[in-house]
């Protein structure tokens, strides 16, 4: 059974490779005949036929569709919907002429729309912009003040190591020295 599947299948494969074959023979007049079948074998005749080891199909790639533009989120439904028609044409095999009117009616009918989405999209890009550039600013201004308020801690700890060494000190400035040191606790940990 399984041969008789196998012969079915080969014969049917000889064949399409048999139809799809093609053979150009010269006569001795130098006329030329492409034929589906082999060349007759008489003296003169030039035989081309074809050559198995060659792949002669040729699959068009498929155009790529670009990708969506950004402010087509902002555009109204209909329009975006066209957008979309119209950036995918040529990968669904529309011919330019359809292509071109197309463009046109879009045009006619979604372009004060997609001015606006992309005046839209422009100025939401200028707000996220504005607001890291602001974020950066605050962090900088953040590393200043933490910078300034190491060195003002550096400067009393110093400040207090030298009162703290003096014996000198009168009662007045042992007070003094008592709410510094509660001031630096507090300030610098």
């Amino acid at each position: 059974m399984k041969r008789i599947a196998f012969l079915v299948l080969a014969m049917m494969a000889a064949s399409t490779l048999h139809a799809q074959a093609r053979y150009t023979c010269r006569a001795p007049n130098g006329s030329v005949v492409i034929s589906d079948r082999p060349c007759a074998a008489s003296p003169g005749v030039v035989y081309y036929g074809p050559d198995p080891s060659a792949q002669f199909s040729y699959d068009r790639p498929m155009p790529r569709s670009p990708d969506a533009p950004p402010h087509v989120k902002y555009m109204s439904a209909r329009c975006a919907s066209l957008n979309d028609a119209l950036r995918t044409a040529p990968a669904r095999g529309l011919k330019q002429e359809t292509i071109s009117t197309m463009q046109k009616d879009y045009r006619n009918e979604c372009g004060e729309n997609e001015s606006e989405a992309q005046a839209q999209f422009s100025q939401e890009r200028g707000e996220k912009a504005q607001q890291r550039r602001a974020e950066k600013a605050a962090e900088k201004q953040e590393v200043e003040r933490a910078s300034l308020r190491e060195q003002q801690c550096g400067e009393s700890k110093r400040i207090l190591f030298a009162k703290r060494a003096r014996t000198d000190l009168n009662e007045g400035e042992k007070t003094e020295l008592q709410r510094f040191e509660a001031n630096y606790r507090a300030r610098c940990g």
